[in-house]
């Protein structure tokens, strides 16, 4: 792990044949869904995906604001959902002091976000995949999660995301179990993908007989 100070994300995923079919199973989030997010995601550093680490640079689309960030996730420690810790940093002009850059042995102070990717191809972590689509985002107060309706073109599946964010393994934990609760309450267990949007898209492009679950 990177340092006990960097967040746990925790997270379920479900699959839904339609937008119409997620909100009659889930029907909160007719209501709180209020954000749309447009992305292009590309992953780099091959070995560091297949030891279990996730190294990514996301370009995203929030209105006609534009922005760019670096994103680390650790390896998952999760048993019902998937938990990881995740850095997120943003490179949109560059970035000074980048935990995430230190932590690959990197050059930590960059200009622009150019070089960003010229300091991975440098450490030996190159692009190889990349997907793009468009997320409605949003909260859900009485359970404390965030949601999010993806929407992947290179995925076949219609995925809703439910995420909980921790500060400890211990809190993480809690977090799975509050999950598992919500998944049982609205019975989505034949519903749930264990595999994380990235793994799927790795196996559909390198894998493709892989099975989806």
């Amino acid at each position: 792990m990177m340092g006990k100070d960097i967040p746990f994300e925790v997270e379920v995923r479900c699959h839904f044949k339609s937008t119409e079919e997620a909100y009659q199973i889930l029907p909160f989030l007719s209501s709180c869904l209020d954000r749309e997010v447009s992305y292009i995601t590309t992953f780099y550093g091959l070995k560091l995906f297949q030891s279990g680490e996730l190294l990514r640079v996301g370009e995203v689309l929030i209105g006609k604001d534009t922005r760019y960030f670096l994103v680390w996730k650790g390896p998952d420690i999760g048993k019902f959902a998937n938990i990881r810790q995740e850095l997120r940093e943003e490179i949109t002009f560059g970035i000074k002091n980048s935990v995430i850059l230190k932590h690959l042995g990197g050059n930590y102070d960059i200009n622009n976000r150019n070089e960003v990717i010229q300091e991975l191809d440098q450490l030996g972590h190159r692009m190889f995949m990349s997907f793009e689509g468009i997320d409605t985002e949003g909260y859900y107060e009485p359970y404390d999660i965030q949601v999010k309706l993806m929407n992947c073109r290179q995925l076949s599946h219609l995925l809703v995301e439910i995420e909980k964010t921790a500060h400890s393994e211990e809190d993480a934990t809690r977090c799975e179990e509050a999950l598992l609760e919500f998944c049982g309450q609205f019975r989505l267990k034949d519903r749930l993908i264990r595999k994380e949007p990235p793994t799927l898209l790795y196996e559909n492009l390198f894998r493709p007989n892989s099975k989806w679950v």
